[in-house]
């Protein structure tokens, strides 16, 4: 059964259990993203009668399991997308990064290369900060209190945190209570776009006719949000890979380039080497 016939009839009999019909949806979206990795899910479950857990509905609704039970659903993540959420990193040194960047865009056109964009989000210490800016709040006083905030608390328990260990900041909160009490409708809003150090995107064909995006000091760029917590090009077909400069590689051309001996590449107990020539000297003197 491909997925075309397995929604069919999964459509046709969540009719009949309208209660189910809100889990179902979210089932459907799952079961495709296992055909579109070549598993197909109906053989898979078929393998698997007798060890099918009761919480879910499609099984259910092909008759592998008799009843749903109220438990929480656990989801075997099937990533959709080009490299299974991998990039691919290509190492150069800046000379070189900058030559094959080039190259790149000289060979596949402007409109099939782009560089990756970035968006910074707005936490609870930039949003309060921003707010107190604009609101011409005193700058060090602002500082201060923002300072204080944690990233990784919500603004609610950085407000309990300062209520109950810095007096002083949560009386500063009190007297500017209604301008920061703004703060959490901005928190986790974008703040502003930026560019990938090294991320590039090549495409098969023009990037308008594939992902949105957007414009960075002149520079065009993809419009999706790419981090370490969001992979969004890689879920819809597009391989991002990372052309990065490795500053070391400078320091290891600089030293060979100050060794005053012409220099040779020789293979040694299977190990391909670059050496000087004093040194093939002192192995001959060996013999």
């Amino acid at each position: 059964m491909n997925f075309k016939e397995l929604k069919k009839f999964c459509d046709e009999k969540i009719q009949s259990f309208p209660e189910y019909e809100k889990r179902y949806k979210k089932e459907i979206i799952y079961a495709k993203r296992y055909y579109d990795n070549d598993i197909n899910l109906y053989e898979l479950l078929q393998g698997q009668l007798g060890k099918i857990k009761s919480q879910y509905i499609i099984p259910f609704l092909l008759g592998f399991t008799d009843r749903v039970t109220e438990e929480d659903l656990e989801f075997k993540y099937v990533k959709t997308g080009s490299s299974g959420g991998v990039d691919i990193d290509l190492d150069f040194d800046p000379i070189g990064k900058q030559k094959i960047q080039e190259y790149l865009f000289e060979k596949y056109g402007n409109d099939r290369v782009l560089h990756v964009g970035t968006f910074n989000k707005l936490g609870p210490s930039s949003s309060a900060k921003d707010l107190l800016r604009v609101y011409k709040v005193d700058f060090n006083n602002s500082n201060n209190f923002t300072k204080a905030l944690d990233s990784t608390l919500s603004w609610e328990k950085n407000l309990e945190v300062l209520k109950e260990n810095k007096k002083d900041l949560y009386q500063f909160y009190i007297e500017h209570k209604e301008i920061l009490d703004l703060a959490p409708y901005f928190i986790n809003k974008i703040r502003q776009g930026g560019k990938h150090a090294g991320g590039i995107i090549i495409l098969d064909e023009p990037v308008y006719n594939r992902i949105p995006v957007d414009r960075i000091t002149g520079e065009v760029v993809s419009a999706f949000p790419e981090s370490a917590q969001e992979q969004v090009l890689d879920e819809v077909g597009v391989i991002k890979f990372d052309i990065l400069a490795i500053t070391i590689l400078d320091v290891i051309r600089n030293a060979i380039n100050m060794i005053e001996e012409k220099l040779y590449l020789i293979e040694e107990d299977g190990i391909k080497k670059i050496v000087p020539a004093s040194y093939i000297d002192a192995e001959v003197r060996k013999f």
